[in-house]
């Protein structure tokens, strides 16, 4: 079923990378950006994360950021260990279960617009050493961003459209922080 505005979504539990259980239970009260990614050393999707890393300040204190990557456990800690002290819930859905769950989409063709028109994009990421290999998950996710509310209630949801790493800008998750 494809989240979409207004839903409540029922229990997500994830490793995190930190070797905890995660709940999506556990955010409300705090308004949530969940966002399903790709592979843990996707340059795009690393990308945003460092993004998201150098602006953390400017999001309000009641917000927190959950992403979602379709790899194994101990590649994700490999990769997201790159990042230093991330600040943000980084989670681990190895069997694809809740990428299928909320179809989020596999697109070839994004992806290979994503290639095409975006690839000089990703070029500081992977100066950082965050380049995709080994893949071990699906590389043709379109990413899906999902903003949920305090009480648990998505507010709006944006499953990538004109290619792989289409998603809201930041000035948009900022305000919804706020």
């Amino acid at each position: 079923m494809k989240i979409k505005k207004g839903d409540k979504i029922p229990e997500i539990e994830l490793p995190e990378i930190g070797g905890n259980v995660f709940k999506l239970s556990e955010t409300k009260g705090k308004k949530v950006l969940l966002t399903f990614y790709r592979v843990a050393g996707c340059s795009f999707c690393n990308l945003r994360l460092i993004e998201f890393q150098k602006k953390s300040h400017e999001f309000g204190k009641n917000f927190i950021h959950v992403g979602i990557f379709h790899s194994p456990i101990e590649n994700l800690r490999r990769v997201m260990n790159k990042h230093k002290e991330l600040k943000f819930k980084i989670l681990a859905d190895e069997d694809f279960k809740y990428f299928e769950k909320y179809e989020v989409e596999r697109s070839l063709s994004k992806l290979i617009m994503t290639l095409v028109f975006k690839s000089y994009k990703a070029f500081p990421a992977i100066i950082k050493g965050f380049v995709p290999m080994p893949i071990k998950g699906h590389l043709d996710i379109a990413i899906t961003d999902i903003l949920i509310n305090e009480k648990g209630i998505v507010e709006e949801v944006y499953y990538a459209k004109k290619h792989s790493t289409d998603h809201f800008d930041f000035e948009k998750i900022k305000q919804f922080s706020q």
